[in-house]
């Protein structure tokens, strides 16, 4: 008997130490610093930066279509050509030899006006060696040493211009791109907002869990203590002979009840501490021998609660309705673009420019430069397909995908009402449930000490105090439980109606 005793009487420090050694140290921390360490360090946090960062650079990439192309071209040709018959004549071609060197530079690009744009320019020196001295003697004189060598420059600068003024004109492919990539921004920075709120959700929903889960362990090490105290009562009185010894028994069975229930509550504890700890760091082993210790208490403060309101800052606020809203904008850039493709294509064309020839390179560029030779055309081009049977199916199909973006928006706002009217409702329950397991409480606590004192007086049996123990525990758990319920569901709330950071006075820049 004495040993069961001692038993029971150390069970509480073994439970208790237990607890302690999965812990090599404790961190006190807040619900404002767990956020800062989430907000800081959660992986999906990270990836989600990321991702807007890549639509960022999606958009800078897709302006590179207005970067004018400079091109530079340099090339030297040589022919040796022998003399040839030339049927046609009465003696042979001159054999000569001719080189070429040519400096081509040239700027081409467009506007976001769909003007296409070339500035060309190039010089070219043709040298030519003439040996007459066999194919035309009598004219070979007239050259030193029968040999005819000359040089000409040639040079040409000139501007072409091309205009869209149907198909491609009010937008094009480049057009539609720079637009859907500028939606594709404000829709990842609106889904690193969301991701934000989700991060902070789960964050105070998780600390809501282990601040519940610590209660809850401690009332078990309460009930575990009244459990010994009243083994430790039972067996004296057995040995005394003033209770039978089957109240012995029971006490000592609903003293191992409540340490499989302990058990329990310490495995709930250490499990909700794994989970605060991978909201909150991206390093998991340099934290997992640390207890954090929740320093927020769970507090049941009543909310002002109206759905209509509720319902208007979940249209303005929730990311994700905005993000619904920036596809419907993103297919309306698509329906805009295959309607401009169902035009023919209709351009404006148009070039100007000057010609040089002369016997040397820098009076050949000057020439060309000023136009003194000019040439010029300008026109328009018509092209049509017999069929445009291709566009049509693509403008149809565009103006589908736009109906379901819209449908998808109208059901993604329809879900988030029915979420805040649920929140709504289960948050005024679940208020008047702490109320009502406060209350419970403090019944089962009056309850239990005047049974413990009918015991002491012998007026009532261990089974009795087991029961109303039982009870208290009961009644406790449930306080806890319906503590945490609420403020989860209050949290929920927020989140539905976008307002969770603002709720916890957070300022997020996510540009």
């Amino acid at each position: 008997m004495l040993l069961l005793a001692g038993l029971a009487a150390v069970t509480p420090w073994l439970a208790s130490a237990q607890l302690t050694n999965n812990f090599s140290s404790s961190r006190p921390v807040s619900l404002r610093q767990s956020f800062d360490l989430a907000l800081s360090r959660n992986l999906d946090l990270q990836i989600e930066h990321l991702s807007r960062d890549i639509a960022g650079y999606n958009l800078f990439g897709a302006y590179g279509v207005y970067v004018p192309n400079l091109s530079f071209r340099a090339e030297h040709d040589f022919v040796s050509q022998p003399a040839d018959v030339d049927p046609k004549k009465l003696g042979l071609d001159a054999a000569y030899e001719m080189s070429n060197d040519l400096l081509e530079p040239g700027l081409t690009g467009k506007l976001p006006t769909g003007l296409t744009y070339g500035l060309n320019a190039y010089t070219r020196e043709d040298r030519f060696r003439t040996d007459f001295n066999t194919s035309n003697p009598s004219g070979a004189v007239q050259f030193p040493g029968g040999i005819r060598d000359t040089n000409n420059y040639f040079s040409e600068a000139r501007l072409d211009l091309q205009q869209h003024l149907l198909r491609n004109f009010w937008i094009d492919a480049d057009r539609e791109q720079i637009l859907l990539r500028r939606k594709d921004v404000k829709i990842s920075e609106q889904a690193l907002r969301f991701q934000i709120m989700k991060t902070i959700l789960a964050v105070e929903l998780s600390y809501d869990d282990l601040v519940a889960a610590r209660e809850t362990l401690r009332v078990q090490e309460k009930a575990l203590e009244l459990r010994q105290q009243l083994v430790s009562e039972t067996r004296r009185r057995v040995e005394v002979g003033d209770l039978p010894p089957l109240d012995a028994e029971q006490a000592e069975t609903q003293l191992e009840n409540t340490l499989s229930a302990l058990t329990a509550a310490r495995e709930f504890y250490v499990a909700s501490q794994n989970i605060m700890k991978g909201l909150v760091t991206d390093d998991f082993r340099s934290l997992v021998d640390v207890e954090l210790l929740p320093t927020d208490a769970l507090l049941a403060v009543e909310q002002d609660l109206n759905r209509s309101e509720s319902f208007g800052r979940a249209m303005e606020n929730r990311p994700d309705l905005i993000q619904a809203r920036l596809a419907v904008d993103k297919s309306d850039v698509e329906v805009r673009f295959r309607k401009n493709q169902l035009f023919p294509n209709l351009d404006l064309v148009g070039s100007y420019g000057g010609l040089a020839v002369a016997d040397r390179s820098g009076t050949s560029i000057n020439n060309a430069l000023s136009f003194s030779a000019p040439e010029y055309s300008y026109g328009v081009v018509l092209s049509l397909p017999l069929s445009n049977i291709s566009e049509r199916g693509a403008y149809r199909a565009s103006k589908a995908t736009r109906q379901i973006a819209q449908l998808q928006l109208k059901k993604a706002e329809e879900a988030v009402l029915l979420q805040i009217a649920d929140f709504v409702n289960r948050a005024q329950s679940r208020f008047s449930q702490v109320n009502y397991t406060r209350k419970a409480r403090a019944y089962a606590e009056s309850a239990l000490a005047a049974e413990v004192k009918k015991l002491q007086n012998g007026l009532s049996t261990a089974f009795f105090v087991l029961q109303l123990q039982e009870t208290l525990t009961a009644a406790r758990t449930a306080e806890v439980q319906a503590l945490a319920d609420y403020n989860k569901i209050i949290a929920q709330l927020a989140f539905a109606e976008g307002s969770i950071l603002e709720k916890h006075h957070l300022s997020v820049d996510v540009k």
